[in-house]
């Protein structure tokens, strides 16, 4: 079984660039170009424990800059060479990959009303221009919290489209796990990227991964992650307030107890409660996957909002494709046959479709059950209800 190293490496990489830039200042050139080197042959080595192909080589391309900067000073050309910090800015590329291109509106998402009123005050208050000589705190920072699937990544993807924003997409645990030892970094260079784009929404999901309840036991790296985290919430509130600076970070988790208190602290009143979807956002979320796509039910909207209580909406919308997926299938029995003619003989056939029934749904709801239990709904309840009295 291959051992994982890859902490002490990082470790080790860090002492080495640490050490680098100390002999540099103070002008013993043979000795950081020695320690640049050991800093390229670490990433080099460093680069063995990624988990995809694109992470290893980002890794190795920067090691070859470390190699390029070694031999700048040791021949005596480091007035010509750009800055390590310039240099070596490969964290920029990886932050411009987060970038999501959306165009959700507020009126394709079914219900959550309250929701999105909350958001909108939100960043209606930041933005709107304030009477004179009377100042506000400009909310900067959103956590929404609730069961899984039930629209948080849609509201995020909304709020960025609205406000015509670039929109970072950012899955924290990925972060977490493709780039061990510079997690800090990559925030860092998240929220210098977003400024740069700004107006921009930062949506972080699975927040909770990220600022877990301290431990005794935490390394030196998840401390730094967490002090970098906490710096940038607290520092983009006071900086430029205008529009054409504005970043707005956005949260999600589904587990908000996990989260450290510190790090709430930093949403103020802008916690958000996100919950399952009643009968009339049900309704609403039904009438969007089935009247609006063009389908007909012999089912109606109303009695199919009755039968889904206690989904999710994306569970919602997952029953409705499961049923529009029968309904294909049933009206469409050569669809297999073309299929299997090649990509040619499929673009050229047009799907027959018919009236979504009663058969239909019912195999959807055999298939489809919702996750989150009362149990759950009350533990979601019981903690709003606490960080209300705190």
């Amino acid at each position: 079984m291959k051992v994982d190293l890859s902490g002490q490496v990082w470790a080790q990489f860090e002492q080495a660039q640490t050490r680098a830039k100390h002999h540099l200042d103070e002008g013993r050139s043979e000795e950081a170009a020695a320690e640049y080197r050991r800093c390229a042959n670490l990433l080099r080595q460093y680069s063995q424990y990624a988990i995809d192909a694109s992470v290893r080589k980002q890794r190795l391309e920067r090691a070859e800059k470390f190699d390029q900067l070694a031999a700048r000073i040791q021949s005596g050309l480091m007035g010509q060479a750009v800055s390590e910090s310039s240099a070596l800015d490969d964290y920029r590329e990886t932050v411009r990959g987060l970038v999501t291109k959306t165009d959700v509106g507020w009126d394709e998402i079914g219900g959550l009303e309250e929701t999105k009123r909350e958001i909108q005050t939100a960043y209606a208050l930041a933005l709107a221009r304030k009477p004179e000589g009377v100042r506000m705190r400009s909310p900067r920072n959103i956590l929404l919290y609730g069961p899984p699937g039930t629209g948080k990544t849609l509201l995020a993807a909304a709020t960025s489209h609205e406000l015509d924003a670039t929109f970072f997409n950012v899955r924290v645990s990925d972060m977490l796990s493709k780039y061990f030892g510079e997690s800090s970094k990559l925030i860092s260079a998240l929220y210098r990227e977003a400024g740069a784009q700004a107006p921009s929404v930062v949506f972080l999901d699975e927040f909770d991964a990220l600022t877990a309840a301290r431990e005794g036991d935490e390394s030196g790296a998840e401390r730094r992650v967490l002090s970098t985290l906490l710096s940038e919430l607290d520092g983009l509130d006071n900086k430029r307030k205008d529009e054409k600076h504005y970043v707005l970070t956005i949260a999600a988790t589904n587990i908000p107890w996990q989260i450290d208190k510190a790090v709430i602290s930093r949403f103020g009143a802008r916690l958000i409660y996100v919950p399952l979807p009643d009968e009339a956002a049900r309704r609403a979320i039904l009438e969007i996957e089935i009247e609006r796509k063009g389908h007909a039910s012999e089912v109606s909207v109303a009695a199919l909002a009755r039968a889904l209580g206690g989904y999710s909406g994306r569970e919602i919308e997952a029953v409705v494709g499961h049923a529009v997926a029968s309904m294909v299938r049933r009206t469409n029995p050569d669809l297999l046959q073309q299929a299997s003619l090649g990509r040619e003989a499929l673009a050229a056939y047009t799907l027959k479709v018919g009236v979504l029934t009663v058969a239909d749904f019912e195999s959807a709801q055999m298939a489809i059950r919702p996750t989150t239990t009362p149990k759950d709904v009350a533990r979601f309840e019981l903690w709003r209800q606490q960080i209300e009295v705190e």
